[in-house]
């Protein structure tokens, strides 16, 4: 082993768990939306709606999966948008209120979620 191996920095296991706990929370939020927006038939605007909401998402994926922290940052504001469709739909439409309550749901674990990855990877403070 040489001395810059030593050097790196495994990832400890609580900080992979998180990390497979964000990636299932992401899985699940676009199978739950595209459940959601299938459930009364596929219109152009639900394709729309969809692909506009998981491209950023999708576009991240791969850093997400390598660990990127600044990724992990930054989707925390990738997620509003559709906590914000979810919330959005919960109070106008009735009834779409149990989709939207789901989606809602996810959207808020996969945000927690995220920000439980960058607490528990954050470098420790140097004294």
């Amino acid at each position: 082993m040489s001395n810059t191996d030593a050097m790196v920095p495994t990832e400890s296991s609580i900080a992979q768990r998180t990390r497979f706990a964000v990636l299932s929370a992401i899985g699940l939020l676009i199978a739950g939306l595209i459940a959601w927006r299938a459930s009364d038939g596929i219109t152009t605007g639900d394709v729309v709606l969809v692909v506009v909401l998981t491209l950023p998402v999708l576009f991240a994926l791969p850093r997400l999966m390598r660990g990127h922290r600044r990724t992990y940052a930054w989707m925390t504001l990738a997620v509003t948008p559709f906590l914000i469709v979810a919330l959005t739909e919960a109070v106008a439409n009735p009834a779409q209120r149990i989709w939207a309550g789901i989606c809602l749901m996810l959207a808020f674990v996969l945000f927690v979620l995220l920000i439980a990855y960058l607490r528990v990877t954050r470098p420790l403070a140097k004294a």
